[in-house]
């Protein structure tokens, strides 16, 4: 059981509006609470009684978890707050629980770290990235928090990676708009479809190798493998990505790091930045192309 001490300036207001308004409660969830979740000043609550500055709500806080298995493992946190928690994913580990991965994964990871800590909500992740790519990993600490970074912190979202491509872009800053089809083929692969839903792709070129480039991307759509499947689809693969033709005998993986989010918290409603280096092995990749190692 939590309490929250209304503040209202002016008139007063219905609790239903209250919930919504100034809680920033989905519909959903304010009717779920006045179903069976809340009370005003220790009384039974309706959505139309009038609210006064100071009333004290008094709210049955979703214990619900999950089933995911605690796992011990160093978690990289590179923010953290009431509200949400992001970390630094390492390359060739899957997000969350499959039939395959039932352990080792970042979820057995995070619940690990919630219950460490007495958080008993269920493990939410509000962005995913494929397996063997490494980078930021948003997850929110409360059904609130992922409601709100849905409804308010995702239309301003930047997410911004790190990538390095065979061969030379003709064009050293651009974007792709190419649709990509929303089922994968047999080999796992999605492919460049007028079927499929349009993704868009900014990127920039930062510096030319040999055969190799090394650019920044921001996506503005978030198509599965978006970033893979556009560059492979343009001629210029990420170097190491068996599936979409950048095999490489430098790096066992796609050489692809989520580097960066900015975005409005969805709490505070102030800006939020949020940046991981690059991992050991897109470094040491670097300097192979470099001729340094």
């Amino acid at each position: 059981m939590k309490t929250h001490v209304v503040k209202l300036k002016a008139n007063r207001k219905t609790l239903s509006a209250y919930l919504k308004e100034d809680m920033n409660l989905s519909s959903r969830k304010a009717k779920k609470l006045l179903k069976d979740g809340i009370a005003v000043n220790n009384k039974k609550a309706y959505g139309d009684m009038k609210l006064k500055d100071g009333d004290i709500l008094y709210i049955e806080e979703d214990k619900s978890r999950d089933n995911i298995l605690p796992e011990k493992m160093e978690i990289s946190v590179l923010y953290e707050d009431e509200h949400i928690l992001a970390v630094n994913k390492p390359p060739y580990m899957v997000i969350h629980p499959t039939k395959t991965h039932m352990e080792g994964t970042l979820a057995n990871g995070i619940r690990f770290y919630f219950d460490e800590r007495g958080i008993e909500e269920p493990v939410r992740f509000f962005n995913r990235i494929d397996m063997n790519t490494s980078g930021i990993v948003l997850i929110a600490k409360s059904s609130q928090a992922h409601s709100l970074l849905d409804r308010y912190s995702a239309k301003t979202m930047e997410k911004k990676y790190i990538a390095i491509v065979s061969g030379h872009i003709e064009k050293k800053e651009g974007r792709i708009s190419l649709p990509i089809s929303n089922e994968a083929d047999q080999e796992g692969r999605r492919n460049i479809s007028d079927q499929g839903s349009l993704a868009i792709t900014d990127y920039k070129v930062l510096e030319e190798f040999e055969s190799s480039s090394l650019i920044s991307v921001s996506i503005i759509t978030g198509k599965t493998h978006q970033i893979r499947v556009h560059f492979s689809s343009i001629g210029n693969p990420l170097l190491g990505d068996r599936l979409y033709g950048g095999e490489n005998d430098m790096i066992d993986r796609q050489a692809l790091h989520a580097s960066e989010l900015n975005f409005l918290h969805p709490i505070y409603k102030k800006p939020i930045s949020i940046k991981a280096d690059l991992p050991n092995d897109m470094l040491l990749l670097l300097k192979m192309l470099k001729g340094e190692a």
